[in-house]
C-alpha cells in the first residue's frame, strides 16, 4: 500500500510539501531535488504505471537497484524512449505529458483538458466514478 500526505491548504495546486517520500522508481524530479512539490508529482506516477502497463517495465531505472542510481537517472535522462513494439502515438504523447520534467505542464492547463486528451476518448469518466465508490464501498462492507 502507497503513502498519502494530506495538504491543508485551500490553494489545491499551490499547496507546496518537502517530504522525500515514495518508491524510486515513481519518484518525480522535483521530489528528488527536494525544492517541494505539489499534486503534479501524482500525475508523474501515473505516467509511470501507464508506461509501465504499456511497455512492460519502468521508463527509468529499470535494472537499477540503489535508489541514488535510480534518483540520478530521473533527474539526469534527458529523453523518454518507448520500445519498438509500442505504436500507439497517443498513448506515447500522454506518457510524455505525464512524465514531463516540468510538473506544470504534466497538466496540460487544466484538469479538464488533461481528461479531454484524445487518448481518453473512449473512456467514461462518470462511468468511472461510480465503479470506483461501488469498489470502495464494497472494500467497507456497505454492499455486502
Amino acid at each position: 500500500m502507497g503513502t498519502a500526505k494530506t495538504i491543508k491548504d485551500n490553494n489545491f495546486i499551490g499547496a507546496r510539501t518537502f517530504t522525500i517520500i515514495g518508491t524510486p522508481h515513481y519518484m518525480a524530479p522535483e521530489i528528488i531535488a527536494g525544492k517541494g512539490y505539489n499534486c503534479f508529482v501524482d500525475l508523474w506516477s501515473l505516467g509511470v504505471i501507464l508506461f509501465e502497463f504499456m511497455c512492460g517495465y519502468v521508463p527509468y531505472g529499470e535494472d537499477i537497484s540503489d535508489p541514488y542510481a535510480i534518483y540520478e537517472e530521473i533527474i539526469k535522462k534527458k529523453e523518454l524512449t518507448f520500445p519498438n513494439y509500442l505504436k500507439d502515438r497517443l498513448a506515447k504523447r500522454m506518457m510524455q505529458q505525464l512524465l514531463n520534467k516540468v510538473p506544470e505542464l504534466r497538466l496540460g492547463g487544466s484538469f479538464a483538458i488533461l481528461k479531454a486528451n484524445p487518448w481518453f476518448e473512449k473512456f467514461d469518466w462518470v462511468k468511472s466514478i461510480f465503479l470506483n465508490f461501488f469498489v470502495i464501498f464494497n472494500i467497507f462492507g456497505v454492499f455486502l
